[in-house]
């Protein structure tokens, strides 16, 4: 199968606001089962290279059909699907025809009048995918989950498999059943060939922004095989633009496929993964790209059309803008998708394509064929040794990516020289002949310092002298060099395999170059570092924060998940935040430091105080087989600092150790005054201070109450004889 194949298609405009609605009122009723740890999701996909964990993205035992049943019912409350139409998914019933077992799925057996819920869960567990996954899947691709009336055509394509942007659906993919169970197939055809397809797992990755080959792509370290399953079925990464629109619609160079997987996916069933304020996915309107991502480009660009330029690349950043008259002539420093950044004054700024004219953009001349060169005189004369720095890269005669004809590939590591630039593309000499290459995928070689060539003289007539004893050979000399910010030290040049992640201004024993890379020793550890990321000069610390683990977590080496597993922390530890790059966080915790997600981080909170419950043994360590330290009262108040499982670390006077949460209880709360409430809706009256706590009564509007306590946004309250939980935001 072509690794093409699997939609591409994002969701409308209306379609994503009838989702939202529809997800914003299931989570009104509905508590999903076993949810998703947040390490398990990034806390951004700004970079693009983790969006889940292979543990979760296949977790087949996640749930069970009865469920993700329940879960189907929460998202549509009423079904409006016409008669001539097919029914909501939760109400949805197929034959579940009979598959036998191969390689990547285990047999099936036949089911008549099977649920949507009952295929999910059975393709799921044969096939070894979490039943989230393919939900999410259903979702992304054609609001299935969602739909209060979905469309014939929806639940043919349901999952877009074998549905390309650029060719018909495959015909033998069609319908439910089949949708399902071959798109989950599909993620362990991937799996169990993993070099057998574009994309792959531990190295740099080119990834498009969109199909429309103009706008670009980038360069992606896809750190796990499920994220690289992704992209293989949805070979587009989300821009800024997308980002920044949450579940909206971004730029014309916008894709939303895996923006929206991670979105729904954490909506749903991981909810402290993101940070973010709005959908999961959403960065700040004005949120600058990671300078990887920005294309090379250069020359003086022609606004066309009065414009605005913006301090981000997406037309939702609003603040500190500026507009630029028709006929102004700007400086081109780089290009992102649909945007190109310029010089506004002596600020960056960015501006959309479609108000400018590029004229060394590399497009082909007018009128000619998608190899034509570029007239000598729209050509810029330019020198240096220039190295690939991708695993392989296609070397055009012509600098256009439509220029099949004639074309090489060249490896990484390999030198050649540069003759000339026409915007991004680099015109260099191989095998004696000029080809183009993109200056995303190389880098320019260090030069070294010549040797000064010496004065003839005169040959003086010889002189007796000794025969000198010979000078041993000089070593290598080693330079001293300290990180300008967070960066990884890799095995090898390139996209080679991570060693660790070193912080801002660790010291750096450079031993050699090649290329842009540096060979270098950073402790015992050995391996090279992009030298863009390397300084002379020690830089000022970054400012440290204090936070705490929000549950139990490993310290990793690298800023990834597949980093060398390091120290492991309870939750509740206070760790010192001292670097970061992306969603990670670089931490310090006593004598252990190493790198944690910022989504298993949280603010420090005030220690608990609770008391015992029985005579009870406070040990050395959370295990009763620990030493004794003491044995405390029944009734002694103690403070929790951190946990392990049913174990609890607490300090007493001036002792501390582990006791077993089983024999503590929270110490009583003071009286909180009574206060009187009116409700602004009918609202429900509950037993605990969830949505998922029974209902007990429905209190009408403008029901007097009687607020007794409090518990985070929730309200225990009395109404009459009767007591029970309602949501402060229907109080007033």
């Amino acid at each position: 199968m072509s690794p093409r194949l699997g939609s591409r298609r994002a969701l409308s405009p209306l379609a994503l606001v009838v989702g939202v609605l529809s997800l914003v009122a299931g989570m009104l009723t509905f508590s999903p089962p076993a949810p998703a740890q947040a390490a398990e999701l990034p806390g951004s996909i700004l970079e693009g290279g983790f969006i889940i964990s292979d543990r979760e993205f296949f977790d087949a035992d996640s749930m069970t059909a009865a469920q993700i049943q329940t879960f189907l019912n929460a998202r549509v409350t009423t079904c409006q699907a016409k008669s001539d139409a097919p029914t909501c998914l939760k109400s949805f019933k197929t034959d579940l025809p009979k598959f036998a077992s191969d390689k990547y799925c285990a047999a099936i057996s036949a089911k008549k009048g099977a649920t949507a819920a009952q295929v999910i869960a059975t393709v799921g567990k044969a096939c070894g995918i979490n039943p989230k996954v393919i939900l999410v899947m259903l979702q992304k691709e054609q609001g299935l989950v969602t739909s209060s009336a979905p469309s014939e055509w929806s639940y043919r394509a349901a999952m877009g498999q074998a549905c390309p942007d650029t060719a018909p659906c495959d015909e033998a993919a069609a319908g439910f059943v089949n949708q399902v169970y071959k798109g989950a197939r599909q993620m362990q055809v991937y799996t169990k060939n993993p070099t057998s397809f574009n994309y792959r797992a531990g190295q740099v990755n080119t990834v498009k922004w969109h199909p429309t080959s103009s706008c670009g792509s980038s360069k992606v370290f896809i750190q796990n095989q499920a994220t690289a399953n992704l992209y293989i079925y949805t070979p587009y990464r989300a821009n800024i633009a997308a980002l920044a629109a949450g579940y909206g619609t971004g730029d014309s160079c916008s894709a939303y496929g895996n923006r929206n997987f991670y979105n729904y996916y954490v909506d749903w069933f991981a909810s402290g993964a993101s940070p973010s304020n709005g959908a999961p996915a959403q960065v700040g309107s004005c949120t600058s790209p990671p300078s990887a991502d920005i294309a090379a480009a250069t020359g003086t660009a022609t606004v066309t059309k009065a414009a605005t330029a913006r301090k981000a690349p997406t037309s939702r950043c609003t603040s500190d803008t500026s507009s630029v008259a028709k006929g102004a002539k700007l400086t081109v420093t780089g290009a992102y998708g649909a945007w190109i950044r310029v010089k506004v004054g002596s600020a960056s700024r960015w501006v959309l394509k479609s108000s400018l004219t590029l004229p060394n953009t590399g497009t082909p001349a007018a009128g000619g064929s998608v190899c034509a060169l570029p007239s000598e005189s729209s050509v810029t004369k330019a020198s240096g040794k220039v190295v690939v720095a991708t695993a392989t890269l296609n070397a055009r005669k012509a600098p256009n990516t439509s220029c099949d004809s004639g074309k090489t590939q060249i490896k990484m590591g390999a030198t050649y020289t540069r003759t000339a630039t026409y915007g991004v593309w680099w015109r260099l000499t191989i095998n004696g002949s000029p080809y183009w290459v993109h200056s995303g995928y190389v880098s320019l070689a260090a030069t070294s310092t010549p040797k000064p060539v010496p004065t003839p003289n005169p040959t003086p007539k010889p002189t007796a002298s000794p025969t000198p004893t010979p000078s041993a050979t000089p070593a290598p000399a080693t330079q001293t060099m300290y990180a300008k910010n967070a960066v990884h030290l890799r095995t090898g040049a390139g996209s080679s395999t991570l060693v660790s992640t070193i912080v801002k201004g660790t010291k750096v024993t450079v031993t050699g170059t090649k290329g842009a890379w540096k060979a270098a020793t950073v402790g015992k550890a050995k391996g090279w570092i992009d030298g863009k990321h390397l300084v002379a000069k020690k830089p000022a610390a970054t400012k440290t924060s204090t936070l705490q683990t929000k549950a139990a977590l490993t310290l990793r080496a690298a800023a990834s998940s597949s980093g060398k597993a390091g120290a492991k922390l309870a939750k509740g530890v206070k760790v010192t935040v001292v670097d970061q790059t992306g969603s990670w966080r670089a931490v310090t915790a006593g004598s252990s430091s190493g790198w944690v997600p910022a989504s298993q981080l949280t603010k420090v909170t005030a220690a608990k105080k609770m008391q015992t419950t029985t005579s009870l043994n406070l040990r050395a360590k959370a295990s009763t087989s620990s030493k004794i330290i003491t044995t405390l009262k029944k009734g002694t108040k103690v403070t929790v600092v951190s946990s392990s499982g049913a174990w609890r670390k607490v300090t007493v006077s001036s002792k501390t150790g582990w006791v077993h949460s089983k024999y503590l209880k929270a110490v009583p709360a003071s009286t909180t005054k009574k206060v009187v409430k009116t409700t602004t809706t009918s609202l429900n009256l509950r037993s605990s201070a969830s949505t998922s706590g029974k209902i007990l009564t429905v209190l009408k509007k403008g029901t007097k109450v009687t607020v007794v306590s409090s518990k985070g946004v929730w309200r225990k309250v009395t109404v009459g004889k009767q007591s029970g939980w309602v949501h402060s935001k229907y109080l007033k």
